[in-house]
């Protein structure tokens, strides 16, 4: 175990230099790793095949290293919007490609094990940025069917391997804790079912062996945000199958950090800790870890928002209330990889003490209202560009009417929400369910708003408000 906590230790100080540059956010698209993947097929340490083609006619590449006995299997963004891992794998060729003092654990690593990747299984949801394929199927839905390509691919190179570990490697919620400890759950495991019992068989064994060995290391770097992914048997999904199928399988779903939303540091922990599991297989040291170090793993919960406001004074019907608010928002993808916005809806409103929020703050003394609709109506959006946006905020607007009639999005890219009727019902309110736009005031005086889920602090002239929205 220590010299497994060595090997980790000097991968997370020596990241910087495997680290795959051109891969900076996590929207990106299968062109982008088409030339890098490239590249690896002419570096004689790796085989490089096409597995196959997408619903859309894109290749999805099988890359190998190694020749030793115990192989291995990852796959990652089988779901399209779910690319930290895949970050990672290319951060891990950049490893294996390397001449450096890792070289003794390259040599050891290589002739122990054969390690076989599928980055990107559903190349055309990354197109756009989307959970599903090209048919709006969830590919990880589709295990037993196969009525999908991109299943048919995976499912075949399964058989074609016949991998001792595979590594199912995907994305999970931001807002989801490690246990009930107000942290978030950064990475999240799971040894898959593969019957409703639950049973534990010597292949979920192993899985659950190799988890309970990668956590206490991970523990090191993230302590109190590692998690363990919901454990009911989903028949349809490939992690449960491929566990019932023989391969020992580990689920990684990389989740939340704070100030981290391009997730380029839960990307390295992806690489030290599949690193450290590649290593641990080849060195067969994740067999001296007792089951129970896995039943000690938290669950996931669901006890995080992005922002809480707490201790508001609320004046409504004649009754003082205080209350706590909290929000969460969502990217609404604009029909590519890279477009998105953000939507926010006020996710509960009361005593939210058992809840924590990436931007928590303590308002006490503070007055909420609802934020105002701005009475002069615009007729173009070229008006609304020459507004002084911080005067209406102090005057408690967080909305304007605009009558053009041409066809606009979604969102606005100015710092205000844009109402296109002049019933302003869906943005002015204190309720959950609506779009949070709000005015705090502490003697009478403004002193921050939140316009569409996003806290602007007037006084320090603090908070970005990332766009607003339009509606009809």
């Amino acid at each position: 175990m220590a010299q497994d906590i060595e090997f980790a230790n000097r991968l997370f100080y020596n990241y910087p230099q495997y680290k795959e540059a051109s891969l900076a956010k996590r929207r990106f698209r299968h062109s982008d790793i088409v030339p890098l993947i490239e590249k690896l097929g002419k570096d004689g340490k790796f085989v490089v095949k096409t597995a196959g083609k997408s619903a859309g006619g894109r290749d999805v590449y099988l890359i190998k290293i190694g020749d030793g006995k115990s192989k291995i299997f990852l796959w990652s963004q089988m779901h399209g919007d779910e690319s930290t891992a895949t970050m990672a794998l290319f951060d891990i060729f950049n490893f294996f490609s390397s001449n450096d003092s890792f070289n003794d654990i390259r040599e050891k690593i290589l002739s122990n094990t054969s390690i076989y990747f599928m980055p990107m299984v559903n190349p055309d949801g990354a197109e756009i940025f989307q959970r599903r394929n090209l048919f709006e199927i969830d590919i990880n839905r589709d295990a037993i069917l196969q009525q999908t390509p991109e299943a048919q691919i995976l499912k075949n190179t399964f058989d074609e391997i016949k991998a001792e570990f595979g590594f199912n490697l995907h994305d999970q919620s931001i807002l989801n804790s490690a246990g009930h400890n107000f942290k978030p759950a950064t990475l999240s495991f799971l040894a898959p079912a593969m019957n409703y019992e639950k049973s534990i068989d010597s292949i979920r064994s192993k899985s659950i062996k190799l988890i309970g060995s990668v956590s206490n290391i991970m523990t090191n770097f993230i302590p109190g945000h590692i998690a363990k992914y919901p454990d009911d048997f989903e028949p349809r999904a490939f992690g449960d199958n491929f566990q019932k199928w023989g391969t020992s399988t580990i689920l990684i779903e990389s989740g939340g950090w704070e100030n981290d939303p391009e997730k380029q540091f839960i990307r390295k922990l992806n690489f030290v800790a599949l690193m450290s599991a590649i290593y641990s297989i080849a060195e067969k040291s994740y067999l001296n870890e007792p089951l129970e170090t896995y039943d000690k793993i938290p669950f996931n919960e669901k006890d995080i928002m992005n922002l809480i406001i707490r201790n508001l004074r609320y004046k409504k019907n004649g009754i003082d209330y205080t209350l706590d608010i909290g929000i969460t928002r969502t990217e609404e993808n604009t029909g590519n990889c890279d477009g998105f916005y953000y939507k926010s809806t006020t996710e509960d409103i009361g005593d939210l003490s058992v809840y924590f929020g990436y931007e928590d703050i303590d308002l006490n003394g503070f007055e909420v209202s609802p934020g105002k609709t701005f009475p002069k109506i615009f007729n173009s959006f070229g008006e609304l560009e020459k507004l002084n946006f911080i005067d209406l905020y102090k005057e408690g607007f967080t909305n304007v009417i605009l009558s053009s009639k041409d066809k606009i999005a979604d969102y606005c890219t100015l710092p205000i929400n844009i109402i296109k009727t002049i019933d302003p019902a869906d943005f002015e309110g204190i309720k959950v369910g609506l779009v949070p736009n709000l005015v705090i005031k502490k003697n009478d005086e403004v002193k921050f708003i939140v316009l569409n889920g996003f806290l602007f602090d007037l006084t320090n002239k603090t908070g970005e408000i990332k766009n607003g929205l339009i509606t009809d």
